[in-house]
């Protein structure tokens, strides 16, 4: 099961710790900035980030953050909502290698969307290159439209209606 991590620290090589994550198979969901200044004396500026991640690139992922000068905690939180964004990992996954914009009803038939996440690695997953077709739908509970209307709210993913389907893809 993927981890959800939160990075605090300066903003200084920031990219690096960005990067990271995104090549070993993780998202970033949320990201704030803080500018600390006294008067109109600006004194320094900070990042907050919560991370989803695998769990065995948590200790490569601490150790490039205190490079850096800044702090990673696990983020404990309710089941309901840590299902639904691990979820948004698979849905973010099938919306990058779609490149456009495409149905709910596509992301519903994608094997990927049906994973269940418990694999160590992306590189790990046999889903991953791209065998995609109809699925039984038992096998996963369909908590898609909660996913994607996160997804909305974090402003990882767009929205649009079109002939009177609504379609979504990566910012």
């Amino acid at each position: 099961m993927y981890k959800i991590l939160h990075f605090s620290g300066g903003v200084y090589k920031f990219d690096l710790l960005k990067e990271h994550v995104e090549d070993v198979g993780g998202l970033l969901i949320q990201e704030r900035y803080f500018h600390k200044s006294r008067g109109s004396y600006f004194l320094s500026e900070e990042i907050q980030v919560i991370f989803i991640v695998p769990p065995n690139e948590v200790s490569s992922i601490e150790l490039l953050a205190k490079e850096i000068k800044g702090e990673i905690c696990e983020v404990e939180m309710e089941e309901p909502l840590k299902s639904d964004l691990i979820s948004s990992l698979n849905i973010y996954n099938i919306l990058c290698k779609a490149g456009g914009w495409i149905t709910p009803d596509f992301i519903r038939m994608s094997k990927l969307y049906h994973s269940d996440n418990t694999y160590t690695s992306i590189r790990d997953n046999p889903y991953i290159n791209g065998n995609s077709g109809p699925i039984d739908d038992n096998q996963h509970p369909d908590n898609l439209e909660q996913c994607l209307n996160l997804m909305l709210s974090l402003k990882v993913i767009e929205k649009k209606k079109k002939n009177d389907k609504i379609e979504y893809r990566i910012r």
